[in-house]
């Protein structure tokens, strides 16, 4: 039994609106680059944050929030990757992972020393050929010696009372330079030649070298001190939106 003529447009426009409703099923969805919303969980009660509203419609910039000021990849890091919920020894050892390659690793690692810039035989000449003035009496190294052949480069774990290499020197330069510890070390690179951070491909150095003993927990701030910090800041500049001590209900749900 053949079909009328006038079922084939019927037919035909079928069989492609068949063909197309597959395709677009079959087909991945394109990301979306912005999120409409993004949802924090925390203790303290969800937060659902209109982050398309805040881009797009109050016209905030990528970089009030963001950090980088000159995107090194196609979007802004998501805040996790720098902020973690708890600054324990496991975000440490994982926190790596979070960037899309080592380039990032100087947004945090700001610094390294290449070398001491330091004068062996001017110091001789300076203390008169009496080396005990920097090394230690012969009680202690008969002959003198390098500061490593001791002092560890960092201060071990187990709780050894050896000062470090760092520690070590800084106490005995101290003693001559006086003055100069006395007013405060604001640079270290009087005596410190600075690395090249962008080609540099050694091991970073632990911020307590450098920082005020636990540093980690005020120079990288965790999720929640980082998200209060940033919101409540711009909206108490704003007068807008949540931002005083009894407004939490306004961003946490339960």
């Amino acid at each position: 039994m053949r079909l009328p003529r006038k079922y084939f447009p019927i037919i035909a426009t079928c069989a492609v609106l068949l063909v197309v409703a597959v395709a677009g099923y079959l087909t991945p969805a394109e990301s979306q680059k912005l999120p409409v919303r993004i949802l924090f969980d925390n203790t303290g009660g969800k937060v659902v944050f209109t982050h398309l509203r805040h881009h797009r419609d109050y016209a905030i910039a990528c970089e009030a929030c963001h950090h980088e000021n000159a995107p090194q990849g196609a979007e802004p890091l998501p805040c996790g990757s720098c902020h973690p919920l708890a600054f324990d020894e496991l975000y440490v050892k994982q926190h790596v992972a979070s960037f899309p390659d080592k380039t990032y690793c100087i947004q945090c690692h700001h610094l390294e020393y290449a070398k001491l810039n330091f004068g062996h035989d001017e110091h001789v000449e300076y203390a008169g050929g009496d080396c005990q003035a920097c090394h230690h009496g012969p009680d202690i190294e008969p002959e003198p010696q390098s500061c490593r052949s001791c002092h560890p480069e960092e201060k071990p774990e187990s709780g050894d009372s050896m000062p470090d290499q760092m520690e070590a020197g800084h106490t005995r330069c101290a003693s001559c330079h006086q003055d100069m510890f006395d007013h405060g070390l604001t640079s270290c690179k009087s005596c410190h030649v600075e690395a090249d951070m962008t080609k540099w491909h050694g091991d970073f150095t632990g911020c307590a070298q450098c920082h005020d003993e636990h540093p980690e927990k005020e120079l990288v701030l965790t999720r929640t001190n980082a998200f209060h910090d940033q919101c409540m800041s711009c909206h108490e500049e704003r007068r807008q939106g949540p931002y005083k001590d009894d407004d939490c209900n306004k961003c946490h749900i339960r």
